[in-house]
Parts: C-alpha cells; sequence; structure tokens
C-alpha cells in the first residue's frame, strides 16, 4: 500500500495528522492502521465507517484492546511477509 497522509479532527476539534499505514479487512469491517505524525513507533487502529455520501468515510478508534491487538498482529504479519 501506498503511504498516504490524512487529517483528523477529534470531538474536541482538534486537528492531528496520521499516515495511513494499511487497511485490514476482519469480519467484513474495514480498519486503518495510522501512524501519528508526531509519533515514530506507535500506532493507532481505526474503524472506517462508510458515510451516505459516496467516497466518504468515518474514522472511529478502536478502543477494544483485544481487537486492536487482532488487527495490529494482522498488519505485523503482513509487513513481515513483504
Amino acid at each position: 500500500m501506498e503511504d498516504e497522509m490524512i487529517e483528523l479532527t477529534d470531538i474536541e476539534g482538534k486537528k492531528k495528522k496520521y499516515e495511513i499505514l494499511d487497511v485490514i479487512y476482519k469480519d467484513e469491517e474495514e480498519y486503518a492502521v495510522m501512524l501519528p505524525e508526531d509519533s515514530d513507533d506507535e500506532v493507532v487502529i481505526f474503524k472506517i465507517i462508510p458515510l451516505a455520501k459516496e467516497d466518504e468515510v468515518e474514522y472511529q478508534e478502536v478502543t477494544d484492546d483485544e481487537l486492536a491487538d487482532e488487527i495490529f498482529n494482522e498488519f505485523v504479519k503482513r509487513t513481515e511477509e513483504e
């Protein structure tokens, strides 16, 4: 996957840039593994939620530690294969 930068706004209105490292499909859902611009090694996992308008999505941070670990482990496995 080609690296892509996006800017997200949190519920407090603060903007933060992320690099999308990969998109993982699990149980018919899509998850984005992202690296915050101000971090060198701590990724954040977001669920990608399609919106009513075509090509628009919402990113919701995954707070379930078990699910986040499963997505991260799949990401690591895929990067080791490359």
